[in-house]
Parts: C-alpha cells; sequence; structure tokens
C-alpha cells in the first residue's frame, strides 16, 4: 500500500475496502443452515470488526455501511 499524504491514496483505498467487503460477504457464505447461534453471533461481531476497519479509512463510507448516519 502507498502512502500520500499521511493516508492511502484512492486505488489503495479502494482495494482496503474491496478486500474487508469481500471478507464480510464470505463470512456469511460460510454459515449454513445448521450454523449455531454462536457462530452467527460470531460471523456478526467479525462482520462489525471489519466495517470499523473500514470506517477508520473512509468515514462517510463506514458510517453507511455501519448505519449510523
Amino acid at each position: 500500500m502507498c502512502m500520500q499524504n499521511k493516508g492511502m491514496c484512492e486505488s489503495c483505498k479502494t482495494k482496503y475496502i474491496n478486500k474487508r467487503l469481500q471478507q464480510c460477504a464470505n463470512l456469511f457464505a460460510n454459515l449454513g443452515t445448521d450454523s449455531t447461534k454462536s457462530e452467527r453471533d460470531e460471523a456478526y461481531n467479525e462482520e462489525r470488526r471489519l466495517l470499523e476497519e473500514i470506517r477508520s479509512v473512509d468515514l462517510e463510507k463506514g458510517n453507511r455501511l455501519l448505519n449510523l448516519t
């Protein structure tokens, strides 16, 4: 990742966000009908952590993903 003006360039930011969104999708794609409540809760907690990482890079997009606006 490049660092430009103490932050990521737009291209790197987009790649960073896309990777985390893909990880979120994979969390739920790997759950099945036989998944326990604990496994589903764990997936939701991990999704929240990933969305917070997105928010740290792009506040506006992170807030929208977390329904904070």
